[in-house]
């Protein structure tokens, strides 16, 4: 990923070289772009040496940005470290482990969806185990187990409010946490259609193995009656997770009624990690110690933010931002702001494959969305959104994936069969997705 930003930045150099130089006017108050105002201007090329030197100065311009994701990644290894969301998942399913499909496949779905959404990470591609497992107890294949595990936390990933929502928010100028009402419905929404799909597809397996898109019956003859282990219920795992939860609802709400930002999440942040560490009899220094492991894992991603604004402040410098953004608008123009909206996020839908990271995918692409969503008058927290969603979406699908690499390893399931079961849903849901992002256009939603 690294090589490939790279070569985007001496790209946009080469690019003010060869595109025409021009600027739209803009609001002295808002800074946004006025509609129509597109000029050309005297060219002002900027060779790749001064290009590397931007890096230094994107960096220290996404300063806040870089900050929060450091910080958050430090509170949620503390949270994480405790084993609560884990212990809490092995109880919940030990005790559905004898239910019916039509119970444990949807509670499994919902249960990794939210616990995804407000508390997990990359690492919840782990819990596939726990999936395949529950599947062969049912007489299931693994790909249902997937379904119940790693599918279910992809769902939740995409309507979180954390991660790259965060870092999207930040370089667009938008109030952290904003839109965190219509995000949530559309986070039991997307919930939802997942639990109907993944029942589906449990079912006709069910009824008939031969449907199975395993593409063979070698799942059938491995699978057995052997019971997960048993999990005692913590009270203070739940404890954990509702503290977790509560906090990015408590920013959510603040950031709205209060106008709380990143100061205020942050020590609410760290009041959180602290607390749940805490709970699970961790030390002070044994806190710290995970504090400063969590920030130091995003380092790089801290540093992919400050290389996508080395790549904004060339093609800024070069007066080619706007020359491009007025040539992506153009066609545009005369259709619906909505249409525009999904081309934004029709476009992370497919540039998610070469950068599968969403904080380092927001780095780049956020700053051209930008300009992108002020010249088509759409409002920049529905561009977030379609960032966001169109970022998460094919992390599940696209092998640059590793956490979809991990998931596939360990149930067995080869790339292509996975590729049969998720890609139906994940047009389907696209296409939702598009009416649901076009109507937030219609209305001028700014989350706030």
């Amino acid at each position: 990923m690294l090589i490939f930003i790279l070569g985007i930045l001496i790209c946009a150099s080469l690019l003010t070289y060869l595109i025409p130089a021009g600027q739209f006017d803009t609001n002295p108050d808002t800074k946004s772009l006025i509609p129509g105002t597109f000029h050309l201007v005297e060219q002002t090329p900027v060779n790749p040496w001064k290009a590397l030197l931007n890096i230094f100065t994107g960096m220290t311009s996404s300063a806040k940005v870089m900050s929060i994701v450091i910080f958050m990644g430090g509170a949620l290894r503390v949270i994480i470290s405790t084993g609560a969301v884990e212990e809490f998942l092995n109880w919940a399913i030990y005790k559905l482990e004898k239910k019916g499909i039509a119970v444990i496949v949807p509670l499994m779905v919902v249960l990794f969806s939210v616990l995804s959404a407000y508390g997990g990470n990359d690492s919840f591609f782990a819990f596939t185990v726990i999936g395949v497992a529950v599947a062969a107890k049912m007489g299931l294949d693994p790909i249902a187990g997937m379904a119940m595990t790693y599918f279910a936390t992809s769902v939740g990933f995409a309507g979180a409010l954390k991660g790259r929502t965060l870092v999207a928010q930040g370089i667009a100028d938008v109030t952290p946490y904003s839109g965190a009402g219509y995000r949530t419905v559309w986070l039991f929404i997307m919930t939802g259609l997942a639990v109907a799909y993944a029942l589906w597809y449990c079912f006709r397996v069910k009824k008939d193995p031969g449907k199975s898109l395993m593409g063979n019956s070698d799942w059938m003859k491995s699978n057995t009656a052997s019971n997960l282990n048993e999990e005692k219920f913590n009270p203070v795992s739940l404890l954990v997770i509702i503290i977790t939860a509560g906090s990015f609802i408590l920013n959510a709400i603040m950031g709205v009624l209060k106008g709380w930002n990143y100061p205020e999440q942050v020590a609410v942040l760290l009041i959180a990690s602290t607390v749940c560490g805490l709970l699970y009899k961790k030390t002070p220094s044994e806190i710290a110690d995970t504090f400063a492991k969590g920030c130091q894992s995003m380092g790089f991603v801290a540093f992919i933010i400050g290389l996508g604004g080395a790549i904004s402040q060339t093609l800024t410098q070069g007066n080619i931002l706007h020359t491009m953004v007025n040539t992506v608008t153009m066609p545009l123009m005369n259709l619906h702001r909505g249409i525009g909206t999904i081309f934004m996020f029709w476009f992370n839908w497919l540039f998610n494959f070469f950068i599968i990271s969403g904080s380092g995918q927001a780095a780049v692409v956020m700053p051209i969305m930008n300009p992108i969503a002020d010249a088509l008058q759409i409002e920049r927290q529905v561009a977030v959104s379609a960032f966001v969603y169109g970022d998460a979406y094919t992390n599940m699908l696209f092998p640059t994936s590793a956490s979809l690499l991990g998931a596939l390893a360990i149930a067995g399931v080869p790339l292509k069969n996975w590729v049969k079961f998720v890609l139906p849903f994940l047009l389907v849901l696209s296409v939702l997705t598009s009416v649901f992002l076009y109507y937030l256009t219609a209305i001028g939603w700014t989350g706030l």
